[in-house]
């Protein structure tokens, strides 16, 4: 069946999840609709997927309006892709598709290498407090004070920018900072989605950090399911002072918990696609390109720090470090295993993913775990080669280490699972699913 693509977007502001943002990109990912709807969705329901020679790699839950709907779904979707001769891989899925496809009906593997990164605003604010001392959770958020300290110190301005807020001067700022960041990345990198500042901008959500005027970062927020929004990028440029990065992101996080009391107070939804009550503008990219320039001056020129949700990507050269406190910033702290020592809100409700509309969360998007853990099928020697396999790529992709930021939020973690038929998934899958989110 073909898919409305101007329709993905709204749909997946509505009821989609930090994986299913990345089908937005559809020069990478392709997308499936059955020909006939299940009767539990109030829409015809949509997956998206990569495909790498024999392999589909299905990232995410698909989009339904009601999870009751999935079971019907998942068979649909596993009998396409048998019709097209394919062998399916289910990537990034949570509790409620892992069950099914792990049950009686399917009997899949099913295993757990990852996990989704949640960030409670008003925890957030309420550690780095000044009244929070000796509150579980401090140690956790001190290197993430002491950044943000840094932003301030460096005089970093953080404020989100608005549709027709943009200057065509701060457009080409901001791309012309995004070319410089990249070029400083070496290395493979691995990730689930590139770095396009304008995609989807109607539904987005921007915040700029300038220092003398001059930008030098930019965080991107995308909206998902109920009032919850996922962190697409937060990235400092290479002229950018220490402790930027968690500045966009404390001030994000501070506005949006400002958001909510305000409509707490007047008996309002939160502003949020899923609620009816936020309406985005499109910003157009910028053709002009402004001749590259030296830095601005910044006394941390080592400083190129940039997140990527669902890529699950955070690329740091040079040493970079990330945000600190006084006004409006953010930073993280260094953690063993990809955790942060200390943590206390380190698990969420196994229902976490049904986003509570009254209340809003943000998402780091997907990280890899220290370890691999079975959960339905799968033992013996299978679990020990798997887990190998799993230890040499997260390692060599240094996909652990980029968890280590995001720890200095506090986040909780929401387990996410790989999913696959028997003796699907092997190394050969493995080298198809690098290469497909080889960037």
């Amino acid at each position: 069946m073909t898919v409305a693509k101007s329709s993905i977007a709204n749909l997946v502001a509505r009821y989609g999840s930090s994986s299913a943002t990345a089908w937005l990109e559809f020069d990478r990912y392709k997308l499936w609709q059955p020909s006939k709807s299940a009767p539990q969705s109030t829409f015809t329901p949509v997956q998206g997927y990569m495909e790498k020679g024999p392999y589909i790699f299905a990232w995410g839950n698909p989009l339904v309006s009601d999870p009751a709907a999935l079971p019907i779904v998942a068979r649909q979707f596993v009998d396409f892709c048998k019709s097209q001769g394919k062998r399916l891989v289910w990537s990034c899925v949570d509790r409620d598709l892992e069950k099914i496809l792990g049950g009686d009906e399917f009997g899949w593997s099913t295993v757990s290498c990852i996990y989704e990164d949640v960030i409670d605003p008003a925890h957030i604010l309420e550690l780095t407090s000044p009244e929070a001392k000796g509150h579980e959770g401090q140690k956790v958020v001190k290197d993430l004070k002491k950044n943000l300290h840094r932003a301030n110190k460096y005089d970093v301005k953080v404020s989100e920018i608005r549709g027709s807020q943009w200057t065509e001067d701060d457009k080409i700022a901001i791309e012309q900072g995004i070319r410089e960041w990249k070029s400083t990345k070496g290395g493979v990198q691995i990730a689930s989605t590139t770095l396009q500042p304008w995609l989807d901008s109607e539904h987005r959500r921007y915040w700029v950090a300038k220092k003398d005027g001059e930008a030098v970062g930019i965080l991107i927020l995308t909206p998902i399911q109920a009032s919850s929004w996922q962190i697409k990028n937060a990235v400092s440029f290479p002229s950018a002072p220490k402790g930027t990065s968690e500045a966009l992101i404390y001030t994000a996080l501070k506005d949006l918990h400002d958001e909510q009391e305000r409509a707490a107070a007047a008996g309002q939804k939160i502003p949020h696609p899923a609620n009816n009550n936020y309406h985005g503008e499109k910003v157009e990219p910028c053709l002009i390109q402004r001749p590259s320039s030296e830095s601005t001056g910044s006394t941390s020129t080592r400083s190129s720090v940039s997140i990527s949700s669902t890529a699950n990507s955070i690329s740091m050269s040079n040493g970079a470090e990330t945000p600190d406190l006084a006004s409006a910033s953010a930073t993280s702290n260094g953690a063993s295993n990809g955790r942060p020592e200390g943590t206390t809100r380190n698990s969420v409700s196994p229902q976490s993913h049904h986003r509570d509309a009254d209340r809003v969360t943000v998402t780091f998007g997907i990280s890899a775990a220290p370890g691999l853990e079975p959960i339905h099928n799968l033992g013996g020697w299978k679990v020990s080669a798997l887990s190998k396999t799993y230890g040499k790529v997260a390692k060599g992709a240094k996909l652990i280490q980029r968890g280590e930021f995001r720890s200095k939020f506090n986040t909780a973690t929401d387990p996410m699972y790989v999913c696959y038929p028997p003796n699907g998934f092997g190394l050969e899958g493995v080298n198809a699913l690098l290469k497909v989110l080889k960037k």
